[in-house]
């Protein structure tokens, strides 16, 4: 199972990271959405929120820009960012779950 935290705002991702109030949280197995949960950012993430995710077991982070200290935290971690993504959340998962959904570790950087 990989379980992907997806930066989530009225139906799209998120533009920035560290501003997001909730993330989508998407467990795939077989190439399929199993399980999709959606989890409100409380006021005491907003200092940690890279740690939450981490801690949520999220595998793999989608996202709008997003800051060092948090790429940071995700790759001590093992966890995959993609940075500056845009669009519908439906269908970014469906450009990720088809192999679309291009990896650029340096897009979104702030």
């Amino acid at each position: 199972m990989t379980r992907v935290a997806l930066a989530f705002d009225n139906g799209s991702v998120s533009e920035v990271f560290g501003k997001t109030e909730a993330f989508r949280l998407y467990d795939i197995e077989d190439g399929k959405i199993v399980r999709d949960q959606l989890i409100q950012v409380s006021r005491e993430w907003y200092q940690s929120i890279a740690e939450h995710l981490i801690e949520q077991e999220a595998d793999v982070v989608i996202c709008g820009s997003i800051g060092r200290g948090a790429r940071s935290t995700f790759a001590g971690a093992g966890t995959k960012v993609y940075g500056g993504v845009t669009g519908t959340a439906e269908q970014t998962m469906q450009d990720y779950l088809s192999g679309n959904l291009v990896f650029n570790p340096m897009a979104g950087m702030t």
